[in-house]
């Protein structure tokens, strides 16, 4: 069976507070992007979203074709 032990670097802060006080030390360990960073990543995510739509459309609209052409429905 597994060991129920916690890691050395694992602690129990016990209840709501103990636990909000772990978020907001992890949070100050974060790294947060930077203006030019943020705008780069948000572009990215647009431009993969879009062409994601643009692809999954272009499928669609291919398969819908052949299926009318299979089904001979015009």
């Amino acid at each position: 069976m597994a060991s129920t032990q916690m890691t050395p670097d694992v602690k129990s802060s016990g209840g709501v507070s103990g636990f909000m006080r772990d978020v907001k030390n992890e949070m100050k360990k974060v790294t947060w992007p930077n203006r030019r960073e943020l705008l780069g990543y948000t572009a990215t995510v647009i431009v993969a979203s879009l062409t994601s739509a643009l692809l999954i459309w272009a499928i669609d609209a291919i398969f819908s074709v052949l299926f009318r052409l299979v089904m001979g429905v015009q």
